[in-house]
């Protein structure tokens, strides 16, 4: 038994100075990466950036990664430098260019391709905190907290396709602060607990203090209507919406979360800011709910309005 805990402790210390090892190689390397670049070696500072291991530190990974850009700007290969701003912003898109080691001339192409990236970028930061708040996650709310950074940068203002974005992002941050607010408590550990105190001639009670829990009533729809599809195809379409119905019950933002054919998208986003509900209820008092449909189309010609046997012509699901 000794024996074999010994071995286990040199294979831990092994491990660990082989990961610090190459942790200071890596940094050593990057270092006479940015040695060849200021010394014009392009092609030598770019295959020795191309090598380091991508578990390095995450500053050092960036910086290594502005570098590969710096190199290919100056070996004037403008396509393959575009690509490697865009996998830098995909990766911190928060980044700025060095100003002592990236000319205007750089900085004013990175500009460009940060605010076509962009958009993209905050759109699956987006459905990342909606999945994290799908699963419950309590760390939503800090993604959805960042989408909201995001969507505050310079480089997206203006941007018609992030309009609404900034509303929902609210309205599901709010919710999984919520929802935080009011998670059981994880029993504790019984092997780690204190021991009991002795018994004593006079009983202590202990009342527990209520912790209030806010209920929140989902919205009712009072008129929802699906517009008919006038598409060409004969097919079945399975799509989702989502809105945002404010404390008066009225839409303020729609967007497809799913789409489901481009023309109909439109149709049913233009239908959507028109419906009304009986607003959502957070312990009595209206406030602002973010609702998902989803909808079935079937445009087959079986499916008309005459024969819709064994059909389903426009329906939705609300959730």
């Amino acid at each position: 038994m000794l024996s074999r805990r010994r071995t286990i402790a040199v294979a831990a210390a092994a491990a660990t100075w082989l990961a610090l090892t190459s942790a200071i190689t890596a940094s050593e390397e990057l270092n006479r990466a940015k040695d060849l670049y200021r010394s014009a070696a392009y092609d030598e500072a770019l295959n020795l950036l191309d090598s380091l291991p991508s578990s390095a530190e995450s500053s050092e990974a960036l910086e290594a990664r502005e570098y590969r850009v710096l190199c290919l700007v100056a070996l004037d290969r403008r396509d393959d430098a575009k690509k490697a701003m865009a996998t830098l912003i995909s990766a911190e898109p928060l980044y700025a260019m060095s100003e002592t080691e990236a000319s205007p001339r750089v900085r004013t192409m990175f500009t460009e391709v940060r605010r076509a990236t962009l958009p993209s970028v905050i759109q699956n930061t987006y459905a990342d905190a909606k999945s994290m708040f799908d699963r419950k996650d309590p760390k939503a709310a800090a993604a959805f907290d960042r989408v909201l950074t995001l969507l505050k940068d310079p480089d997206v203002a203006g941007n018609a396709g992030l309009a609404d974005l900034a509303t929902v992002a609210s309205g599901f941050r709010d919710l999984s602060k919520a929802l935080a607010t009011t998670a059981p408590t994880p029993a504790a550990n019984p092997l780690s607990a204190a021991a009991p105190p002795p018994p004593s001639a006079t009983p202590i009670v202990r009342t527990a203090t209520p912790t209030a829990v806010p209920v929140l009533v989902p919205p009712v729809a009072i008129a929802q209507s699906i517009p008919v599809p006038q598409v060409r195809e004969e097919r079945e379409w399975d799509g989702e919406v989502e809105v945002t119905i404010d404390s008066a019950g009225k839409v303020t933002a729609a967007r497809m979360t799913k789409p489901i054919q481009p023309v109909y998208d439109q149709q049913l986003i233009r239908a959507a800011l028109g419906w009304s509900y009986k607003p959502a209820l957070r312990d009595g008092a209206p406030t602002t709910y973010v609702k998902q449909i989803t909808i079935h189309v079937d445009s087959r010609p079986e499916c008309s309005v005459r024969i819709t046997r064994a059909c389903r012509t426009v329906t939705s699901d609300t959730r």
